[in-house]
């Protein structure tokens, strides 16, 4: 029989497992042997080319290769923690993770190769390979998102305890030495409230609320914003030279879509120095807002700067809180007159609200003015009864 010449590979003996149709070395009768063997070799492969992944993906394919081979896998799961950590704060948790993934799929699909035969003579091989790099994948992915979703929170825990620290009034110099974030010199201050929207279906926990509202924020925002936030909303600070005024309210509706919530929210403008005050007037106006239950949406210190003076002290704020006492034993009055007001004094609008009759609504509009003395068809009379209106909303929750 003639020897075969070098234009024709030698054929592969019936029996032996083949990569890339190469007969595999010899490896350990052990099913789970020869697997881990091919495995680790295939994935070493990869990781030795530097034209297929960076620095981090192929130090993960190493230490993937380590685990894989290791008697006591602590050492080897102790060394990838700290590698994973480092991922996580150099954000390439994800990039590491799918190259892993991609790698082990293409090791599977060369261990796969071969003919109908050699695949029916070491299904036992294939068997122990898919159970190894289901158990590689799980112990290496789980250790690396796991850490990237830490990273995360330290940084969530870090931005607010930053805002907390600025709030108080402490120096910025000592918090961006303390928590490492980076603080702009001017921001705006979002002061917000958040309700379920009713658009959408199930009722979420408070927890998976808050989720949600943090994750659209971060999506929409840079690294420099600093929030506390929780399921009914919370104080966001915006570096101001990050997120232009005219983008605001458009910003504010993404995240309320994005996270399933209705907002309300307001925005006082600010520099650094005088942050405290300005979180404390945006909270002010947002309890304005729902006071006199506004629609949501945002609103800006310009547009609520009558309702806002109107609940400071001064010597008006007695008679306008009298104006409307007489109402206060008739709470379906106040409850007319507020609505009313909010729907542009149109009766079938209000009616419709309230689920009345326009002539009903007619009724009490006339009942306001005969224990008030205001009507709120005269326009005179209509300005004294919407601020008295706001000052009795705003002012005996402040009593």
């Amino acid at each position: 029989m003639s020897e075969p010449t070098t234009d024709h590979p030698a054929r592969r003996p019936q029996g032996v497992l083949a990569v890339e149709d190469r007969p595999a070395p010899a490896a350990p009768a052990d099913a789970r042997d020869t697997a881990r063997a091919m495995i680790g070799r295939l994935l070493a492969r990869v990781a030795a080319d530097a034209t297929r992944a960076g620095d981090a993906e192929r130090h993960c394919l190493r230490l993937a290769v380590e685990i894989l081979h290791a008697s006591s896998s602590h050492d080897c799961t102790t060394r990838l923690e700290d590698a994973a950590r480092t991922w996580a704060r150099d954000g390439l948790s994800i990039d590491v993770v799918n190259a892993l993934h991609a790698a082990v799929q293409e090791v599977l699909n060369r261990i796969g190769q071969g003919d109908a035969t050699t695949a029916h003579r070491h299904y036992d091989v294939v068997v122990a390979a898919a159970t190894l790099v289901g158990d590689l994948l799980d112990t290496m992915s789980t250790t690396i998102i796991g850490a990237c979703v830490r990273q995360f929170d330290r940084a969530e825990d870090d931005h607010e305890a930053a805002l907390s620290a600025l709030l108080e009034g402490q120096p910025v110099s000592e918090i961006v030495a303390r928590y490492g974030v980076t603080i702009a010199e001017r921001y705006r201050v979002l002061a917000l409230a958040t309700q379920p929207d009713r658009h959408c279906d199930g009722d979420d926990g408070k927890d998976i609320r808050a989720q949600r509202l943090r994750h659209a924020l971060a999506e929409r925002t840079g690294g420099a914003t600093l929030s506390t936030l929780s399921a009914t909303g919370g104080t966001v600070l915006l570096p101001a030279a990050e997120v232009a005024a005219t983008g605001l309210e458009h910003l504010v509706a993404e995240i309320g879509r994005a996270a399933h919530l209705s907002i309300a929210a307001t925005v006082v403008e600010a520099s650094i120095t005088d942050i405290a005050d300005a979180a404390e007037r945006a909270h002010e106006l947002l309890d304005i807002v729902q006071r006199l239950e506004l629609p949501c949406g945002l609103y800006g210190f310009d547009e609520l700067a009558l309702e806002y003076q109107l609940t400071r002290p001064g010597p008006a704020l007695a008679h306008l809180r009298a104006l409307l006492a007489p109402l206060d034993g008739h709470p379906e009055l106040l409850a007319t007159l507020r609505c009313h007001i909010a729907a542009g004094l149109n009766r079938r609008r209000t009616g419709k609200t309230l689920n009345l009759h326009p002539n009903t609504v007619d009724y009490r509009l006339r009942r306001i003015a005969e224990l008030t003395g205001f009507h709120a068809h005269r326009y005179p009379d209509l300005w004294y009864l919407r601020s008295a209106l706001v000052v009795h909303s705003v002012r005996p929750h402040r009593d």
